[in-house]
């Protein structure tokens, strides 16, 4: 008998899944804090919003939330990507041309100065767009589209 055949078997099927069980696996709590290390290249710096680098965003992508996040897991189609919100609860289009983020509320900065644990708000997000249209360095040509930014309430 084959191993295909062996395995198209109840009883083949009960012995590879009897086999390839973890043995011992007890959940854990999650513990917060620790260091991350990642097997990867040193990114010239940390501050996206003067390098639009690959190396730098694959790094931050671990640290920095951003409005929208492509939807991933083991339930998402490769290549599909699929937009999903992460600093934004949701977004409207009223128009070919604006563009309304409705942020999720809560949402605290790490707790260190000049931010010290305050909530995030809609002049924050204002205030990282409209910084890299204007900083020297920037790559303001991946934003040239912005007309203008606006933070409609909190």
């Amino acid at each position: 008998m084959t191993r295909r055949k062996l395995l198209a078997t109840p009883a083949g099927a009960a012995a590879l899944a009897a086999v390839g069980a973890p043995r011992g696996a007890v959940a854990q709590t999650s513990k917060r804090g620790g260091t991350l290390t990642i097997r990867a290249w040193d990114p010239p710096h940390f501050d996206h919003s003067l390098v639009h680098a690959y190396r730098t965003h694959v790094a931050i992508s671990f640290t920095h939330s951003r409005l929208l996040r492509h939807r991933a897991g083991p339930a998402v189609k490769p290549g599909s990507l699929t937009l999903e919100g992460d600093l934004a609860e949701s977004w409207t289009q009223p128009s070919d041309t604006t563009y309304v983020f409705r942020l999720r509320r809560g949402v605290p900065f790490h707790p260190k100065p000049p931010v010290n644990g305050r909530e995030l708000t809609a002049d924050d997000v204002k205030f990282t767009f409209e910084r890299m249209l204007t900083e020297t360095g920037s790559h303001a040509s991946m934003y040239r589209s912005i007309a203008k930014i606006e933070a409609l309430d909190r």
